[in-house]
């Protein structure tokens, strides 16, 4: 009679023992802590990291590993939010975030796609919430009932600057004529343009080809190099050395098709002239060592 007492027993606890049942958890009970850097100045940088924290696992009925996540967004409707991922695996409720990723969120949420878009708006507030799901669970995901805030946060341009190549602009009787170097005149001048190649950024070497098609085919090619269109002003005028600095073209009489020209470049009004040339003529414009080298292409 013990032993069937002793055996009833151990078969009534084992009928207590149930498998874990999950349960939608309840998102009232599912809070978001406020930072300790809620009112405090934050300037994001590349490097730094920030802290969140939810308030546990909600209630599935059981317990599991669980997916943290927060949403970030600039105004308090959440309409246009961003998650973040935690460093590390996400399934502690003690988060910490890369500024970086914050950052890119801002940018992204004040429309910037681009360096050249980007407005420093200055300090911040930033609404956050937390999140959290099991990997591979339905109606598991479920969003904190209160949100957070961090009010004064400064971002940055996530965007690389786009550095293009520099150009300087060959100005000269090409149409006959002679187009200013004046700002309002960049569209016309841009087929008379120089530039560094892309390996070749802040080399100060400018290459290209100009095809000159004066009017008065008597003339020949006259030109000079400016740096900048700011006008005729002298310390942007790139000429031929050797003259008397007076507007004076120096001539090259003996350069035709095939010929190359290497020669000191000065700061100067004097043009290069060839005489009895006319068609292309190639450049390599060296503006450090103020040298330039110059070949006649034969169409």
């Amino acid at each position: 009679m013990v032993a069937s007492a002793a055996a009833i027993a151990v078969l009534s606890a084992c009928n207590d023992v149930t498998d874990p049942k999950f349960q939608k958890p309840d998102p009232a009970a599912f809070k978001i802590e406020a930072p300790a850097m809620q009112d405090s100045y934050m300037k994001l940088t590349p490097e730094g990291t920030f802290e969140i924290s939810v308030n546990g696992q909600p209630d599935y009925g059981f317990t599991a590993v669980t997916q943290y996540r927060i949403e970030v967004a600039v105004a308090e409707d959440f309409k246009s939010a961003i998650t973040l991922q935690p460093i590390g695996s996400g399934t502690k409720p003690q988060m910490t975030f890369n500024d970086a990723d914050l950052a890119a969120a801002l940018c992204e949420l004040d429309g910037v796609t681009k360096y050249d878009e980007y407005v420093d708006n200055g300090e911040q507030k930033v609404y956050i919430r937390g999140i959290a799901f099991i990997e591979g669970v339905d109606g598991s995901y479920v969003v904190t009932s209160n949100t957070t805030s961090l009010n004064r946060v400064q971002g940055y341009n996530v965007f690389p600057e786009v550095v293009l190549p520099g150009k300087i602009y060959v100005i000269g009787n090409y149409v006959g004529a002679w187009i200013g170097p004046d700002a309002a005149n960049e569209p016309l001048l841009q087929p008379y343009a120089l530039y560094e190649r892309e390996d070749g950024i802040g080399s100060q070497i400018y290459y290209g080809t100009v095809d000159f098609r004066p009017t008065n085919q008597s003339e020949g090619c006259i030109f000079r190099f400016y740096k900048a269109l700011e006008g005729w002003v002298p310390a942007n005028s790139l000429g031929c050395s050797g003259g008397p600095n007076t507007d004076t073209p120096v001539e090259f009489p003996g350069f035709g098709a095939g010929s190359t020209l290497e020669h000191q470049l000065a700061v100067t009004n004097d043009s290069f002239k060839f005489n009895n040339y006319t068609g292309k003529l190639q450049f390599v414009v060296n503006v450090k060592e103020m040298t330039v080298v110059i070949t006649a292409i034969a169409d």
